[in-house]
């Protein structure tokens, strides 16, 4: 008789930014079968985990536990009509706000039932270590509060992670607060504007009534850890990171915090998963993805029309593969426009694009990537080795134009109307990353780094290492 196999429980939100990187590496697991892998989520995830079991070759499954109450995007749909803000001191005040209604909107009961779905969750399937996302925190509460192993799998870049340890205040005069949309290194004219709104999310996120709130219902609940949101880093845990080092800006990192690399799954090549396209794809191809919850409108819609126009007058044997959340053919001003490249088929518009973006990146005709700069895209370019064109909306996504500008491997697309779009400004940055030669170099370089390991074997190994070294 085969040995009891340990549990292993990743506890993540279900929103494609937070949890692919939980499903990655649970489905690492999973493939190599050691551990019995179990995911806590809402039951959003439960298609994407189901879908994984319905796969062929795996002699176990993932073993799905929905947590009550309402995930991340329903409190954002029902207190939020708009996350999106302006970088900068014009916007502070707007993200700040928007962070206490969204992120800390939850309501007393809805904190505590969840909590203690966790808790339960927790209780039964009591796994040798918790793999937990950072934005989960009731998850986090509940596995502190059984004095659990935790690994913290995190889907952002380093800075995310350890930028409020930084030496002699870092944070405040060295790098661009999330947000900000400050380049790096911070110029001298921006310290005293970037320290201004450091003390802004203090007073108005920290010291806020909705925070206040939380951490009084959790008192009341016996919750006696320190709360997520307050302090991301915890030098008690093992923190895995997709991003190395040379992917960021020069970072003071503890020990235990560990780069892995991008953590993407292992999908088919393109021409399995979606043999049409993959025919499609033999031309050089700009790829343009905004993210799942980016909800473009008309005019910004009429901006990406015009500069997709432009690009392809000078460059008429490019196409263009659209993911776009708008009905065009509604819109008599765009499609007067779009109708003929779409049905030139130069441009291809598609609500959703099913195969993993990798596979497209990876299939060698995307000649550049134009996103919103959310983590996972910038991962999935940097792993393909494409130069990015970065269109950011809100919070993180501002970090990513001047990360990869600072990196040389892309450009911001938006930047004198951010979080709107320009055509004549996107135009010019796409054109540009067309015909730079270094640009697309570095971006290779880039590329090439992250072709020496895969992150999610990485996360792995070293949660296994974890386990053994606690036990």
């Amino acid at each position: 008789m085969s040995p009891t196999k340990h549990n292993i429980l990743f506890l993540t939100s279900p929103e494609h930014g937070q949890s692919n990187v939980a499903v990655a590496v649970a489905e690492e697991f999973l493939r190599r079968g050691e551990f019995e892998v179990h995911i806590a989520s809402f039951k959003d995830l439960s298609a994407r985990v189901q879908a994984i079991n319905d796969q062929a070759g795996y002699d176990q499954v993932i073993h799905f536990h929905p947590i009550s109450g309402p995930c991340m995007t329903e409190i954002v749909t029902r207190t939020t009509p708009d996350i999106c803000h302006l970088p900068g001191l014009a916007g502070t005040h707007d993200a700040c706000n928007i962070i206490n209604v969204s992120v800390l909107g939850w309501k007393p009961a809805e904190y505590i039932g969840s909590f203690r779905s966790c808790l339960e969750i927790l209780k039964d399937v009591r796994p040798v270590v918790v793999v937990a996302d950072p934005l989960l925190h009731l998850g986090l509460d509940a596995a502190r509060s059984i004095d659990t192993r935790i690994v913290i799998l995190w889907p952002v870049p380093l800075k995310d992670i350890v930028v409020t340890i930084q030496p002699k205040a870092g944070i405040l005069w060295k790098y661009p607060l999330t947000g900000s949309g400050y380049p790096y290194p911070l110029p001298w004219n921006l310290i005293l504007a970037n320290i201004y709104m450091v003390f802004c999310f203090e007073f108005i996120v920290r010291w806020g009534k909705s925070l206040r709130n939380l951490l009084d219902i959790r008192k009341k609940a016996g919750i006696r850890t320190v709360f997520p949101h307050v302090a991301p880093y915890c030098e008690d845990h093992l923190h895995l990171s997709p991003s190395f080092r040379e992917m960021d800006y020069p970072l003071y990192v503890p020990d235990n915090v560990i780069s892995c690399g991008p953590i993407l799954r292992l999908s088919p090549s393109l021409l399995k998963s979606d043999e049409a396209l993959d025919s499609w794809l033999k031309e050089p191809t700009i790829l343009i993805c905004l993210g799942s919850h980016v909800q473009a409108p008309e005019n910004d819609t009429m901006e990406m029309t015009m500069a997709i126009q432009t690009v392809l007058l000078e460059f008429p044997n490019m196409q263009v593969l659209w993911k776009l959340k708008y009905d065009w053919e509604s819109s008599p001003t765009v499609k007067t426009i779009l109708g003929p490249l779409v049905n030139s088929d130069k441009v291809r518009v598609v609500k959703w694009i099913q195969p993993e973006i990798i596979s497209l990146l990876e299939g060698g005709n995307i000649v550049a990537y134009v996103h919103h700069g959310g983590a996972n895209s910038f991962f999935e370019a940097c792993k393909a080795g494409i130069p990015q064109v970065i269109l950011p909306q809100w919070f993180d996504t501002y970090d990513c134009p001047a990360r990869v500008e600072w990196l040389g491997i892309g450009l911001h697309g938006s930047r004198k109307v951010a979080p709107k779009i320009n055509g004549s400004e996107l135009s010019s940055a796409l054109l540009r990353v067309l015909k730079d030669k270094e640009i697309q170099t570095r971006a290779k370089a880039i590329g090439d780094l992250c072709e020496t390991t895969e992150g999610r074997v990485v996360a792995h190994d070293h949660i296994v290492q974890y386990i053994q070294k606690e036990m």
